[in-house]
């Protein structure tokens, strides 16, 4: 197993212990922490809310008009990581550039992961398709919560440090990270509320990183 396999596979531990042991909730993790995301965030809209019903109204209309290449697209960044989202034929990135972030984001941004993952424990918020089986999903289902979107918090760091880094391509990546966002919801497997919490908390985040003075000689010297 190579090493950034094996740095994948502790990720996806974490993630896993995290999601089916719910003693960590009331242990393990800083309380200080999950007090500030759900400050940060607020409630998701409460069921039977004008926000609920303007949620599912936008999911249903993606449903009814989305295309097949739309799908495609969205199921292409079903599995988060810099090349996923930024690489490829999906750009702005090339693999050179690729190639030398990525230990860096590795190193700085699973927290960023990690604070989604306990955000949707926190809130607890069922999935579009859960609560209303009429929707129908074009990419892959999940078996986490929702609220917020971890694709659209990690797509928003991954865009903002992207931008710090190469500002005469800032736009570029704002709008490719809104696109992950997007295509979310297009997919039928989270709410733009969801959508809304996912990019408020990756800018969070995302300032919280850029105090780090480390963080910002490493990236500079790339």
């Amino acid at each position: 197993m190579n090493h950034w396999k094996k740095i994948n596979l502790v990720i996806v531990s974490l993630f896993l212990f995290i999601a089916f042991n719910p003693s960590t909730q009331a242990h393990a993790l800083d309380k200080g922490v999950l007090c500030h995301i759900k400050e940060l965030l607020g409630p998701y809209p409460a069921k039977g809310s004008p926000e609920e019903a303007a949620d599912f109204a936008e999911l249903f209309k993606y449903q009814e008009t989305r295309t097949a290449e739309q799908c495609a697209a969205a199921a292409s960044e079903v599995k988060i990581s810099l090349d996923h989202f930024f690489g490829g034929a999906n750009g702005p990135l090339t693999q050179d550039e690729v190639k030398r972030l990525k230990p860096l984001m590795f190193k700085y941004l699973i927290k960023s992961g990690i604070s989604s993952s306990l955000g949707k424990f926190l809130f607890k918020r069922p999935r579009p398709y859960v609560t209303n089986p009429a929707l129908v999903p074009c990419i892959a289902k999940s078996n986490s919560y929702a609220y917020p979107s971890g694709h659209t918090t990690m797509a928003r760091v991954y865009a903002r440090v992207l931008a710090k880094k190469f500002p005469e391509r800032a736009e570029q990546f704002m709008q490719r990270g809104d696109e992950v966002a997007m295509h979310r919801v297009l997919g039928g497997v989270h709410h733009p509320s969801d959508i809304v919490a996912g990019k408020k908390l990756g800018d969070a985040l995302t300032k919280h990183l850029f105090s780090n003075k480390e963080f910002l000689k490493e990236l500079e010297a790339l």
